[in-house]
């Protein structure tokens, strides 16, 4: 492991967010928020949603004998209603599934590009992506170019084909016990009759409105009378019962063969957009009975293979088992300085060699190999800051390493998610993330749903590992995972967040594991977020660390979430122990709870 004497120096990135949650100051106290939610305990079954009407439906299935995916999938489909704007049947997901001693599976039902997609698709501004806070784009080595009229992002253009119909009736046709339309109908009864709109949910509403009231059938859903409802107000969604309604009495085949596919495909043409029929007719999930695995620490971990984030995790933690574990015991400015360091190369490495495996040879296997990570351990500074370049996978890949090698792909922005985690009396586990990716605004007529904008998922430059072409499954940030020892579960988690998802997810496992904490402590507590250079860090970590990882040349800016606003990620999960299950929910900005019996 490398080591230097010298330190630079660093610096603050000023941003809109960053003042309002102003960086201490000499001899002044500012007081911090203590951010906790409630762990519960329960035997039987739990669900934890981020949404309490969402994790009430998945536990009425298991008190009815339902397993772990039927609540799963029942708790999906609601959310897909409760929170439209984040996900829903017009986007994507991925399903991690424990089945209690044995293997289980995993389904990949991400967005795909249309038939249509190429890599110069969308025209440029000549200039890069600038550091976004707020989203947290902080990596200046890998941004995007930004385009024109944000097309990639808003409106008919930027739209994918959605998988989250076929990928939720994959799963529960190949582990579950209840029928499509038994899952489906609690998600139709919310959006018939209505629910309670929420606060953070109207505030997005009023945040968006310029980009919503662009699309009339869109204002007539969210903005009835040119507004919001308001928060407490009942809000219903007749059209998005219907289309549910179809999907449950004639299958996944009435969304991507007959009416559906149809209305959402002629609206989308007719307004310049990229999907036809044929992109809905041919999309199928990935459904593999096996899961990535990995380990760290003697604990088996269980994630989605692909162009997703659970490689990007096993690498981080490969890393990390490098290190001291006593070192890693403690919170202090040696433990995040490694685990800053461990994300950095393995952020390099995503953004150099990560992409679609079906549309160009790429090093993704070695990405998780332990043998590779003792190389990007040797590479790892204990002492300073680094800007790393990236890693040799190729001598521990199946692939050879070919002459034209795409190039390194930029970071994109990523907005709308949600995460759900359910296990039941078997101790059979799900971990379910699900996505829009954002939005893209659009409500096709007679849908009823919100579309996705998962083209912003891709690079919109030509020629690099992650760039537009037909059909392909551009690179994403879930990280579903489930933690297990020899087939028994200890946990499953996973989050929302966009590219905040991956390092979040690698800090609650060293938090759980390295640290002894409660699955709940582990995912509440203070944390950074890093991809290759700028680093935030919450304003909780005592200053004392902050200012030595400053003196090591971190350049830093530090944020502190308060209960409307995460500037990181927010995960939930379900910590087995003994008979015992117990919760765990970040307890800020989403009204995320959990449910048990």
């Amino acid at each position: 492991m490398q080591s230097h004497g010298d330190t630079t120096t660093a610096h603050t990135i000023p941003s809109p967010a960053a003042q309002d949650f102003p960086a201490r100051q000499t001899n002044v106290k500012l007081s911090q928020p203590i951010l906790a939610h409630q762990e519960i305990t329960c035997q039987n079954g739990m669900v934890v949603a981020q949404h309490p009407l969402g994790a009430q439906a998945g536990l009425e299935v298991l008190q009815r004998g339902g397993n772990a995916v039927d609540a799963a999938v029942t708790t999906a489909f609601a959310m897909g209603v409760l929170q439209p704007l984040m996900n829903g049947i017009g986007g994507g997901g991925l399903m991690v599934v424990h089945l209690d001693g044995a293997d289980g599976g995993t389904v990949n039902y991400g967005m795909q590009a249309p038939g249509m997609a190429r890599g110069d698709m969308y025209e440029l501004e000549d200039q890069l992506a600038p550091l976004d806070v707020n989203s947290i784009r902080l990596s200046r080595r890998f941004s995007y170019p930004i385009v024109k009229e944000q097309a990639n992002l808003e409106g008919y253009t930027s739209i994918a084909i959605p998988g989250a119909v076929a990928g939720l009736a994959a799963a529960l046709d190949k582990w579950g016990s209840i029928d499509l339309d038994q899952a489906i109908a609690p998600a139709v009864r919310i959006a018939e009759k209505g629910f309670p709109m929420g606060h953070r949910m109207a505030l997005w509403l009023l945040e968006k409105r310029d980009l919503l009231l662009r699309f009339g059938e869109t204002a007539k859903v969210y903005y009835p009378g040119g507004w919001p409802p308001n928060p407490g107000e009942t809000w219903m969604q007749s059209d998005h019962a219907k289309t549910l309604s179809k999907i449950a009495r004639h299958g996944p085949d009435a969304f991507y063969q007959g009416e559906i596919a149809e209305m959402i495909c002629e609206d989308t043409a007719n307004n310049g957009g990229y999907l036809r029929k044929p992109d809905f007719a041919q999309y199928r999930p990935i459904l593999s009975e096996s899961a990535l695995e990995g380990t760290y620490r003697g604990i088996g971990i269980r994630a989605v293979d692909g162009p997703a984030a659970g490689i990007t995790l096993m690498q981080i933690l490969n890393i990390l088992e490098h290190a001291d574990p006593t070192l890693l015991k403690r919170t202090d400015a040696n433990s995040l300085h490694l685990l800053i360091e461990a994300i950095k190369l393995a952020g390099v490495d995503r953004f150099t060699y990560m992409g679609d495996p079906a549309i160009a040879a790429l090093p993704m296997d070695a990405l998780t190999k332990k043998e590779f990570a003792a190389t990007r351990w040797d590479a790892l500074d204990s002492r300073i800051a680094s800007q790393p370049p990236p890693g040799d996978p190729w001598p521990f890949s199946r692939h050879d390493r070919y002459d034209d090698f795409p190039a390194p792909a930029g970071v994109a922005s990523d907005d709308g998610t949600t995460h759900l985690t359910v296990v039941d009396r078997h101790r059979n586990a799900v971990s379910l993330t699900q996505t829009n990716h954002g939005y893209s605004g659009v409500v096709n007529p007679g849908v009823g749903v919100m579309m996705n904008n998962g083209m912003g998922w891709g690079c919109p430059i030509p020629g690099t590992v992650n760039s537009h072409a037909p059909h392909a499954r551009s690179l994403n940030n879930m990280t579903p995972v489930v933690l297990h020892e020899e087939g028994k579960l200890r946990a499953a988690l996973g989050a929302s967040g966009g590219r905040r998802i991956w390092t979040a997810i690698a800090q609650s496992i060293v938090n759980r594991v390295d640290r002894g904490m409660s699955l709940q402590h582990a995912i509440q507590a203070p944390r950074i977020h890093t991809e290759t250079d700028v680093v935030t860090v919450d304003g909780r970590i005592d200053e004392t660390i902050t200012k030595e990882l400053a003196r090591r040349g971190h350049e830093l800016i530090e944020i502190t979430p308060h209960y409307t606003y995460s500037p990181y990620s927010e995960p939930n999960g379900i910590a087995a122990e003994g008979d015992i299950l117990k919760s765990a929910v970040y307890p800020v900005a989403k009204p995320t709870h959990a449910a048990g019996y």
